[in-house]
């Protein structure tokens, strides 16, 4: 009977107690974006990115001064800017919806809080590299690192470690601080599984494809040793425009211990 009144009570209290929010850390937002994609835009933006429309006022105000691309560029970006700006803003304007154009406002607002002179900007990065970066901004780079890895880093840990390596030599240099992105390979491998990175096995193909034609062709054999036709990858990043197929998926979805 006592047991039954103490379980009652603590049901009762259990329930008219407020409810602890989780705490969504950005790893955990990193991990739970639906695509590679998605996931290399948070962890670039330490957060949620901006939207298209909180984009606006920057690519504005990029486009209002000469561009060292010519004219004719700039031309054609500020034709674009207006086409986007339409196609973001006119359907809300015909369905008397204020709430984008208050979104638009407000981000005009907090670039002009951030707009600062050339040389307060310097003054600022000098500031900012001579600080050790934190537990998060590691985790962050990380996994930064890790999302911007070519196929050629994924054939195994050996490789994935030397391009975590670069990086780290890199970010190591720029803020003066010895100090390490993964302290060992099982930081890289549990970082790995929560971004659903894997490394590439036999029958995994990769394309790069200019004006229609593919210019170089890596894919790893039956044997697991990868092999590789036409450009080198050197050569390949050089190219104006060039987009990049592969026949598998990695990064997507949601990691099983995200939340």
């Amino acid at each position: 009977m006592k047991s039954e009144k103490a379980n009652d009570q603590r049901k009762r209290l259990s329930a008219e107690s407020p409810k602890i929010r989780r705490r969504i850390t950005l790893n955990k937002q990193i991990a739970g974006a639906p695509t590679l994609a998605k996931k290399w835009a948070i962890a670039l933006h330490g957060g949620t990115p901006p939207t298209a429309i909180q984009r606006l006022p920057d690519e504005a105000v990029g486009l209002n001064t000469p561009s060292a691309h010519g004219r004719e560029w700039q031309s054609q970006a500020i034709e674009q800017l207006k086409q986007r700006f339409t196609d973001l803003l006119l359907p809300p304007l015909m369905q008397d919806d204020t709430r984008p154009f208050e979104e638009l406002i407000e981000a005009m607002r907090a670039r002009r809080k951030l707009a600062v002179s050339l040389e307060e900007f310097i003054r600022r990065q000098e500031k900012h590299r001579k600080v050790r970066p934190s537990k998060k901004e590691i985790g962050r780079r990380l996994r930064l690192t890790l999302l911007n890895l070519v196929p050629e880093d994924l054939l195994n840990i050996k490789t994935v470690r030397a391009a975590v390596g670069k990086t780290e030599q890199a970010f190591q240099k720029w803020h003066g601080f010895d100090f390490s992105l993964a302290p060992d390979d099982s930081k890289i491998y549990a970082v790995m599984k929560e971004l659903n990175l894997r490394f590439l096995k036999p029958g995994d193909s990769v394309r790069w494809l200019c004006d229609g034609k593919i210019v170089r062709h890596f894919w790893i054999q039956p044997n697991g040793k990868p092999k590789e036709s036409g450009m080198t990858l050197k050569q390949v990043e050089s190219l104006p425009y060039k987009t990049c197929q592969t026949n598998f998926l990695y990064g997507q979805g949601k990691s099983p211990g995200a939340r």
